[in-house]
């Protein structure tokens, strides 16, 4: 196959926005897309070599998978092989866990199995995952493990023939992908299926150009090069991925695959010198940036400065170029490459998938994530990590429950009260289930039944639909519809609406303008955080209004302080850097969150909570305050589980306070 300069610049259009994006620079909002320029470059070059060899009658499938083994398993290894140190000194229990399994899983080239496996509110969060970019080179291997099949049963290349037939596949595979966004959203992201078409494009183009003499366009391969630039600065999280919005890159990258020629101005701004050596050192300047910053970010007790995280992404293409000579070449290259007989290639690399698989296997097994600090972890960092726990008071109402949707239509009765008192029931997000014991004082005072009812992820409001969320966008709707009709049909006298408000009102400290946006209609919410506050609200004083109508109590609870230092993490950091009790005391303290933050971050929905009507709202944030800030280390134990949610002792220190809410008239 004649070499492409113009393909390797394509790939460094699609590997610097990947690295800036998951750095954190906002600008490359829609970095992602990068991944699926990858898929279609891949497509088109898999398809032209096994067509081309096919037609030549020197197709071999074994040299086709030394081919693939030389190219992707000795820079993986290697990076792999160096994360084992770093993730076993430096990741927390459940980060360690995660990435045991990962470890496996990407050895076996399943990974995007175990994180779609894997997703939602509560999963490990993406920046402690050091082997969340393995998920697409998963896809690509599944890929060349079917296409060659696909292509054998259909037999001798016909143009029309190939196109009509992977042409419906991928259009079979597109719609999954569309139906999947809307269903299963976070799963969707990492699905085989979801996403081949967009490896099939690339293949559908090879076919076009087979034994054809390519044709430059320029302004098709401009608006090529335009559709994926577009992509990146102007999609972002809200943009449901993968659906038909990746037609644009995709579509895009087929443009300059099939018109960026030489003698275009597009392919010779990509066949530059700068974009062409990034393209050829893009493999493993991929591998490398995702460990690179996830090991940053578990090594802080907070988010890392932005420069730090940008200097990290350019370190990633100083190792890249290291791994390139010294360790993709010496496998790739002339006659003296390293292990040149295929069998010998093939038993090592299994020995090293083996080897992968079996360790991360062993560990998850033998528990190593907790063993690695059962002998350095002295008592008081113990009690700290036991008090993050939370609560069992739901346990009973989701035993075998295994999938959080089916947990929407339970309405689970957490505090029975004597004699026929008074019905509370508790609407609301994860925040709701954190706050439980919060009550329990007043329902033991009062003899109170106590229901709760909620889902992580969904807040109280009636008829809104939650887009880039946990779930499909019927969800959170259908479960205020139920949260309704249950208090219309029961004597209930008082709702409570528990939130991470400002979520869905404005985001997190970073103004996030992606995830968990609110529409009114089942739809993707591309307006942003803007059109989000906008549903929110109108939606508050209507769900308020509506359990009025119905002669109910509502009391709305302001939301609790959102740190920015992970209780979790600050604890095990440090532990690994060896502080003494005293020594970490005066941390923890030290990273208590101003007072001036959390109003700050609280602004948006409190202005909708200034301007309510017929409902009771009430802080209890001031049980935490002491000296202008909000503590979530308080006599030597963690009031919090994580940054925003109160643990089980947490939510004690609010029982006195709640139960005086509650028996306000």
């Amino acid at each position: 196959m004649k070499y492409r300069r113009e393909i390797d610049g394509l790939r460094a259009v699609a590997v610097v926005p990947v690295i800036l994006f998951h750095a954190g620079l906002s600008v490359f909002s829609g970095g992602y897309v990068g991944v699926d320029v990858f898929f279609v470059i891949s497509g088109y070059l898999i398809t032209t070599i096994i067509i081309t060899e096919r037609e030549e009658g020197r197709f071999s499938i074994l040299r086709f998978y030394e081919r693939r083994a030389r190219r992707i398993l000795p820079a993986l290894f290697l990076v792999m092989g160096l994360c084992l140190p770093f993730a076993w000194f430096w990741l927390p229990p459940e980060p360690f866990d995660d990435f045991l399994r990962s470890l496996s899983y990407a050895a076996l080239f399943i990974s995007n199995v175990h994180f779609l496996e894997n997703t939602g509110y509560f999963a490990e969060a993406a920046e402690l995952r050091p082997l969340l970019h393995t998920w697409s080179l998963a896809v690509e291997e599944q890929y060349y493990m079917v296409f060659p099949l696909l292509l054998a049963l259909l037999g001798a290349f016909g143009r029309r023939k190939h196109i009509v037939v992977i042409g419906l596949l991928a259009v079979l595979s597109l719609a999954l992908s569309e139906w999947g966004w809307r269903n299963f959203p976070e799963e969707n992201f990492f699905f085989t299926l979801s996403r081949m078409w967009e490896l099939f494009a690339g293949s559908i183009c090879a076919f076009i150009v087979f034994r054809r003499s390519l044709e430059p366009n320029g302004p098709l391969a401009a608006l090529g090069l335009g559709l994926i630039v577009y992509s990146i600065f102007f999609y972002d999280g809200a943009v449901p991925f993968p659906s038909v919005y990746a037609l644009a890159p995709v579509v895009g990258t087929c443009l300059v695959l099939l018109f960026a020629t030489q003698g275009t101005m597009v392919a010779r701004i990509l066949s530059m010198k700068v974009p062409v050596v990034i393209g050829l050192i893009s493999y493993s300047a991929y591998l490398w940036h995702q460990p690179l910053l996830a090991f940053a970010r578990a090594r802080s007790m907070h988010e890392p400065a932005l420069w730090l995280l940008l200097a990290l992404g350019l370190a990633s293409f100083v190792l890249a170029g290291l791994s390139w000579r010294f360790v993709e070449q010496p496998f790739r290259a002339g006659p003296n490459k390293l292990l040149r007989g295929r069998m010998a290639l093939f038993g090592v690399s299994g020995a090293g998938i083996a080897a992968f698989a079996a360790f991360g296997f062993v560990g998850m097994d033998q528990n190593w994530a907790e063993a690695r600090y059962d002998n350095k972890m002295p008592p008081f960092y113990k009690e700290v990590i036991a008090s993050m726990k939370g609560h069992n008071l739901t346990r009973a109402c989701y035993a075998g429950t295994r999938n959080d949707e089916t947990r929407a239509d339970r309405f689970c009765k957490v505090f029975d009260g004597a004699g026929p008192g008074e019905t509370i029931a508790i609407f609301g997000d994860s925040h709701s289930q954190a706050i439980l014991p919060a009550f329990g004082a007043y329902a033991e005072e009062s003899g109170a039944r106590i229901i709760k009812s909620g889902l992580g992820g969904c807040p109280p409001l009636i008829g809104t639909y939650v887009a880039s969320g946990n779930y499909s966008l019927g969800t959170c709707n259908t479960l205020t519809q139920e949260q309704a009709a249950y208090v219309a049909q029961n004597d209930v006298t008082t709702v409570v609406l528990v939130a991470r408000w400002s979520l869905y009102a404005q985001g997190g400290y970073s103004n996030d303008q992606r995830h968990f946006l609110l529409n009114s209609e089942p739809r993707p919410q591309l307006g942003g955080r803007e059109a989000s506050f906008e549903v929110f609200a109108q939606a508050l004083p209507a769900t308020v209004d509506f359990y009025r109508r119905l002669g109910v109590r509502v009391i709305v609870l302001q939301q609790l302080p959102e740190m920015q230092v992970h209780p979790r993490r600050g604890v095990y950091a440090a532990v690994a850097r060896g502080y003494t009790p005293e020594e970490a005391t005066e941390i923890f303290e030290a990273s208590a969150l101003p007072v001036a933050e959390h109003d700050a971050l609280q602004a948006a929905a409190r202005s909708v909570f200034d301007g309510l009507e017929g409902a009771e709202v009430v802080d209890l944030a001031d049980v935490f305050r002491e000296d202008g800030v909000y503590r979530w280390f308080i006599d030597g134990r963690s009031a919090y589980s994580d940054l925003d949610h109160v643990s089980g002792y947490g939510a004690s220190l609010l029982r006195a306070r709640m139960a005086e809410a509650l028996s306000q008239d």
